[in-house]
């Protein structure tokens, strides 16, 4: 069965990441870039992980073995070390008190998968197969990351400084949709080169043309379109 996906907001959430190897490690990884607070919990962990918690302040790492009980707080689990009854013992305890729990390499004891992520800054792209094949999700990954201009996040983050503008200036939400998606192929037209000045004049354009009375606004629409 397909998964949902659904995006959650993690700045400041309590994760546990159970495990000392790189798989533990590249999970701590893909989370510290969204402001989760992370904890880790293994006898042992490799020199990287050890390197990394050392140099993040959000990631805390207790060296000794893990207890269900470290999930107690938690916005989410994920357990990624090579004790698979461990495991199914945790994930048991997650699924009764409600608490986000993914297991590796066993997808009946998930109740959520953790993604193959594509990033540009706010721009996220999760790919899952359901735990079917994540070698699949690698692949898309990597096909993603190569077919995505390099500029296009900071397209997006600039369209986004302009959004509370637009909505101040134009009532119906028609209207906004039409100006974000001329300015988008405009921004994608330039390469990324969209300038303040170039999106005022645009927004002022759609001011005067929502003004236009309909029987002159295929004209207007036009003008809009250069």
């Amino acid at each position: 069965m397909a998964y949902f996906p659904l995006f959650i907001q993690l700045e400041g959430c309590r994760c546990l990441v159970i495990g000392g190897g790189k798989v533990a490690l590249r999970k701590c990884q893909a989370l510290s870039g969204f402001g989760a607070q992370i904890f880790v919990a293994a006898k042992e962990a490799c020199t990287e992980l050890t390197d990394f918690a050392s140099s993040h302040p959000s990631v805390t790492l207790f060296l000794r073995p893990a207890k269900v009980t470290d999930a107690e707080g938690m916005t989410l689990v994920i357990c990624a070390s090579d004790d698979e009854a461990f495991h199914k013992e945790m994930a048991d305890y997650c699924r009764a008190r409600r608490i986000l729990v993914n297991t590796a390499d066993d997808r009946e004891n998930c109740t959520f998968f953790f993604p193959a992520i594509v990033r540009q800054e706010d721009v996220v792209i999760g790919i899952s197969t359901g735990g079917s094949s994540p070698a699949a999700a690698k692949y898309l990954r990597q096909f993603l990351q190569n077919e995505i201009p390099e500029y296009f996040g900071s397209l997006v983050k600039r369209l986004g400084s302009f959004r509370s503008l637009v909505q101040a200036s134009l009532p119906l939400p028609c209207q906004r949709e039409r100006l974000f998606t001329q300015l988008l192929e405009d921004g994608i037209a330039r390469k990324g080169a969209l300038t303040g000045e170039f999106m005022k004049a645009k927004l002022e354009q759609a001011i005067q043309h929502a003004r236009q009375p309909a029987s002159n606004r295929n004209l207007q629409e036009r003008e809009l379109k250069r």
